[in-house]
């Protein structure tokens, strides 16, 4: 491992911890506040950081291992973990924003069923609010600037980052909504107090909702092994094709896939003359060398082979 790779998964690890702890910490205060409130907004809040908190904590081990070598158990190296982490993460803040559309749901139905719905206590709310929008954003700066100091290759980073920002808008939001409520009482609007938290909670899980979505079809496309993003595959051709032509080679196609920070490069080439195996490892090392340079870390493998490597029937 080189040194700016060990600096930068250095740099990743504190960020990490810090948002670990913090989270656990806001974890315990949501759920606290919603206990003492009465506030279904105010529970949503804290699973949404307990979810961060056990995150974190698996966040760390795999950013551990991402970029080490291959071994007899890993043969394909660890780097698709942080995929998996990305997507199952995605998938457990849906199933949190779904459950709490469901407690929300079942609030308002009580309510038009005629049945008793608890009022709100608003003083541990505006506390809560104030204190935890604060560490939010001290989250989110910090995860963002390791982000930049990581060279904004870290899905890792990037996802936190992004997290953190939608923890203290969803604190933010609804200890701001919240507190509105009691200035409702001898409107039109009075009637409906009761199940302000509710609304709210449903009008935030539409506005958020959004993020986990794009993040799991994002990386579930990658587990899906398909092509990555277009400027990338020619980026990686355009250098494959250059060295190909001055080591003389018969440069077919490249095919490129992404995992999280890792982007995995298969070559295929035509040498059109006898080769001894090493010309072929130096072709790899050189163009891994290159490709660190224009699109991040790379594992590149090259496929000696007279045809391009794709089936008759495809595109």
């Amino acid at each position: 491992m080189s040194d700016s790779a060990a600096q930068h998964r250095d740099v990743e690890r504190k960020a990490l911890a810090l948002g670990k702890w913090a989270n656990l910490f806001m974890a315990f205060a949501g759920i606290a506040t919603a206990w003492a409130s009465r506030s279904d907004a105010m529970l949503v809040d804290g699973l949404y950081s307990a979810v961060n908190f056990v995150s974190a904590i698996a966040a760390a081990r795999i950013g551990a291992r991402v970029g080490l070598p291959p071994t007899r158990k890993r043969p394909w190296g660890h780097d698709f973990d942080e995929v998996l982490y990305v997507t199952f993460r995605s998938l457990i803040l849906i199933g949190v924003l779904v459950f709490a559309a469901v407690v929300s749901g079942s609030k308002i139905w009580t309510f038009f069923s005629g049945g008793s719905v608890p009022e709100l206590i608003f003083g541990p709310i505006a506390i809560y609010a104030v204190v935890i929008v604060l560490i939010c954003l001290g989250l989110a700066f910090n995860f963002h600037r390791a982000y930049r100091k990581t060279g904004k290759r870290s899905a890792i980073l990037k996802t936190e980052a992004r997290a953190a920002l939608i923890d203290g808008a969803l604190s933010l939001g609804s200890g701001a909504a919240l507190l509105s409520l009691p200035f409702l009482k001898g409107t039109v609007l009075a009637p409906y107090v009761p199940i302000g938290d509710a609304v709210i909670v449903l009008i935030l899980i539409l506005a958020i909702i959004w993020q986990p979505l794009s993040s799991f079809r994002t990386t579930l496309a990658d587990l899906a092994g398909v092509s990555a993003p277009s400027g990338t595959h020619a980026k990686v051709a355009r250098a494959a094709r250059a060295l190909a032509r001055e080591k003389q080679f018969r440069f077919h196609r490249a095919a490129v896939l992404q995992a999280g920070r890792m982007h995995w490069v298969v070559v295929y080439l035509d040498p059109e003359r006898p080769i001894e195996a090493r010309a072929v490892d130096d072709f790899r090392d050189m163009l891994a060398a290159r490709l660190e340079d224009t699109v991040g870390p790379v594992r590149v493998e090259i496929v000696i082979t007279a045809s391009d490597g794709l089936s008759p029937s495809s595109g």
